[in-house]
């Protein structure tokens, strides 16, 4: 996957994440987004192309692929565990999605390892919240049920940090078609705060997982950066899971 982001010839945005569980931590974690033309002269074709390349099912790839002329932008993912789990999202204005999937997607995204079963997930828009105060109302009232005490704790300790809490907060609902998983994605890249500034919430959360050290390695790894967002949830197993997004950084912008 790495080989692949470094041929990409035009402007894009890389972003690093952790992905916290109990006694878990994943950290080789990265997302690239790109316009279809970065791609070349047939985005189609070559997203395709690098589907089958990572050992995506033909399927699968089709089905990405399928309203190419809906998509409005490309992610590329990859979670570095052995084996690694790549992860392939295109993305549609909202309100004219892919045939098929419900009308508020946003995201429709294969992951995969090589070889492997494909899952797909659906990212739907939430109309509410639409800020930090709207989306603390949301974790006690609507999110609880789905997501563990550890996680909503840490969500709404960031959320009251925010130096602009009624700024733009935008959160998705993110489910799985075949597995029970299920999660919220809390976009603050509109609110920019810094990662270092929620470091009490961090370190909090990492305790409660088992794993203090954990704490100075993300915040090392996210040094100087905006904490652009964090997604929390329950895994496929039911288990608990927060993911921090930081470090965005614009490459091959002239």
């Amino acid at each position: 996957m790495r080989a692949i982001v470094a041929g990409l010839d035009g402007p894009h945005v890389s972003e690093r994440s952790t992905k916290l569980s109990p006694g878990r931590l994943s950290a080789d974690r990265f997302l690239v987004t790109c316009q279809p033309d970065v791609l070349g002269r047939d985005p189609r074709a070559r997203f395709g192309e690098i589907g089958l390349s990572l050992g995506c099912e033909a399927a699968a790839v089709e089905r990405l692929v399928a309203d190419w002329d809906r998509v409005i932008s490309v992610h590329l993912g990859c979670d570095g565990i052995d084996p690694p789990l790549f992860k392939l999202y295109v993305e549609y204005e909202l309100g004219r999605p892919a045939a098929g999937v419900p009308d508020d997607t946003i995201f429709l995204s294969a992951k995969c390892r090589p070889g492997g079963e494909v899952n797909f997930s659906l990212y739907r828009h939430l109309p509410f919240p639409t800020n930090g105060l709207e989306a603390r109302v949301a974790l006690r009232d609507t999110y609880a049920p789905d997501v563990g005490a550890l996680s909503i704790a840490f969500a709404d300790r960031v959320l009251s940090e925010l130096i602009a809490p009624k700024a733009r907060v935008d959160v998705m609902l993110v489910v799985d078609e075949a597995t029970p998983r299920k999660s919220f994605d809390i976009n603050l890249y509109r609110v920019e705060t810094p990662l270092n500034r929620h470091k009490g919430a961090l370190k909090a959360l990492c305790e409660g997982f088992g794993m203090p050290e954990a704490t100075r390695q993300i915040l090392a790894d996210g040094e100087g950066t905006m904490l652009g967002h964090v997604a929390l949830g329950r895994d496929a197993t039911g288990g608990e899971f927060v993911t921090l997004y930081y470090a965005a950084e614009k490459l091959g912008h002239r």
